[in-house]
């Protein structure tokens, strides 16, 4: 392309738009030709701003980056390069790419492989260079890196630059792709054929949502780079796809509902698993084997009872997301399983209450614990407390995650009798979680409860242990009572539907107002022997 003549019309442009005055423009355009003759490339919005600052013969500048580095594409880059056939061969450096390989994450060997590349012309070294550039927060470099990756499409993605944005998401990293997510289909050929373009020479996340055939299985283990380490399966079922974890994967992930591991099934190299799975069956002799060193779980009773008798030898940090219903039973789990390595352990989703924390305390892998994280548990103030009192059962204990709870800065400062070191990211207003899960619990019956919640209404009611408890006095009386964790409730009425709106309306009450300290005496006997269904026995 003319180099003074894109400069002349970028700087024309300006001036007519009243973006820049001049004294001379035909010197201010010979000059910039000038400054992208020197560059060996057009200049970024950001650096030509500072160039027309400086310049002499510029008295006044209206436009920012963002409009220059557009004048800039328009005016002053060179056209797409010519056809596949006609273009100049890859530049190839085995050293450098294998030093790619290796280190990944660090940008100075990709810098050192752009220069190198830039040197002799291919286009893939400016794209790393801006991609490094906008991996470091370079302002405008992402627009660069994206127009740049457009104008070599041809050369960057081949025959598949049509079929890929609604089909894959390409994360880009240092000017070469380092994860795909799969969000429709790819055929099996497709992914063979992505996965051999150079720029996915140091993809290290694949990300599929759906089976993975033996066909897709083969291809993608054929073609895919040696840096390949993390696999995500998400609706997955049946056995995992054997050629991918023949790989040397180090991270894999796994949702859906049944998963069957046969013996061997997963890569030794494998240091994180994440089950998201609804149940796990073995094809093999003896307790399944599982030797990694970080485990996220997603709790389920099948998967619970497959845990109990796994071996987790190597295990080092653990991460359990249960519901109400089983957190309770995650005291007896941990109890149920050797882990001689456990150091970290991070529990989050339902309600974790001051009993069964008291018995995480009693087990003895407690004292080996290095670091603990109860997230988004409805710990309130006067839980932590009561928790913090059982810090001696934690003699190593050296940081502590409450982030996602309900603490003021008391509970906090409790906290901190149990770990030095107390992370708290965000915490909610108190009484939040528990309402929102209460409402949860109470489902079509909230309406009809609300209407009955007015303290008046009872004749008595209290608060014993974990218990409210009420005698209604409406058309009828009648007894009933709700545990503050909403497993146990019970009422005396007839109706057949479970919370009935009397218990749902009691536990409104028992959110919204200070119920006195009573004694129950047997209310869950009386309830019973009232020959109504309890909530333990509809489970059933």
């Amino acid at each position: 392309m003319d180099r003074v003549l894109g400069a002349r019309r970028l700087v024309a442009e300006l001036v007519k738009n009243e973006q820049l005055e001049v004294r001379r423009a035909e010197i201010v355009g010979r000059d910039l030709a000038q400054l992208v003759e020197t560059l060996g490339r057009p200049p970024s919005g950001q650096e030509l701003e500072d160039w027309f600052d400086e310049h002499a013969q510029v008295t006044e500048l209206y436009a920012g980056p963002a409009a220059l580095d557009e004048l800039v594409f328009r005016h002053l880059t060179p056209p797409p390069p010519p056809p596949e056939p006609e273009r100049a061969a890859d530049a190839r450096h085995p050293e450098l790419e294998r030093q790619l390989r290796e280190a990944p994450e660090q940008r100075e060997p990709f810098l050192v492989y752009a220069d190198w590349l830039q040197e002799r012309g291919d286009p893939l070294g400016e794209l790393i260079a801006l991609g490094v550039a906008a991996a470091g927060g370079a302002e405008d470099a992402t627009l660069r890196f994206e127009r740049h990756l457009k104008l070599h499409e041809a050369r960057f993605l081949g025959g598949l630059a049509p079929h890929l944005p609604s089909r894959v998401a390409l994360r880009w990293r240092h000017g070469f792709v380092h994860a795909i997510d799969e969000l429709v289909e790819l055929p099996p050929a497709r992914w063979a054929e992505l996965l051999r373009l150079r720029i996915c020479e140091v993809v290290g996340a694949i990300t599929l949502h759906r089976p993975c055939p033996a066909e897709l299985d083969a291809a993608i283990a054929a073609h895919a780079a040696s840096s390949l380490c993390s696999l995500t399966l998400e609706g997955h079922a049946g056995r995992l796809p054997e050629r991918l974890l023949a790989r040397a994967l180090t991270s894999l992930a796994v949702t859906g509902g049944r998963l069957v591991l046969g013996p061997g099934a997963l890569p030794a190299s494998l240091e994180r698993l994440e089950l998201r799975v609804h149940e796990i069956a073995t094809d093999g002799g003896g307790p399944p084997a599982l030797p990694v060193r970080e485990l996220g779980v997603a709790l389920t009773a099948p998967l619970a009872a497959f845990l109990a008798s796994a071996q987790l030898p190597r295990l080092e940090r653990l991460s359990v997301t249960a519901d109400a219903e089983l957190a309770p039973r995650l005291p007896a789990l941990l109890e149920s399983i050797r882990l001689p390595a456990l150091t970290h352990l991070a529990i989050q989703g339902g309600a974790l209450g001051e009993q069964t924390f008291g018995q995480l305390a009693r087990l003895p892998l407690a004292a080996q614990l290095t670091q603990l994280s109860l997230t988004g548990l409805e710990l309130t103030d006067l839980a932590m407390r009561d928790m913090a009192q059982k810090a001696s059962a934690f003699p190593a204990l050296a940081e502590l995650d409450v982030s996602g709870n309900e603490l003021s800065r008391d509970g906090l400062a409790a906290a901190r009798a149990l770990a030095p070191s107390v992370i708290s990211r965000r915490q909610l207003r108190p009484g939040s979680a528990h309402e929102r899960r209460l409402r949860r619990w109470a489902g079509s019956r909230l309406q009809a409860a609300e209407g009955i919640a007015d303290p008046t209404l009872w004749r008595a009611a209290g608060v014993d242990g974990d218990l409210r408890w009420a005698r209604y006095r409406g058309e009828a009386e009648y007894e009933l009572y709700v545990s503050a964790d909403l497993e146990r409730y019970g009422c005396s009425c007839p109706s057949g539907i479970q919370p009935c709106k009397h218990v749902v309306a009691l536990a409104l009450v028992a959110e919204r107002t200070r119920l006195p300290a009573r004694s129950a005496e047997d209310i869950e006997g009386r309830v019973a022997r009232a020959g109504l269904p309890r909530y333990e026995e509809i489970q059933e």
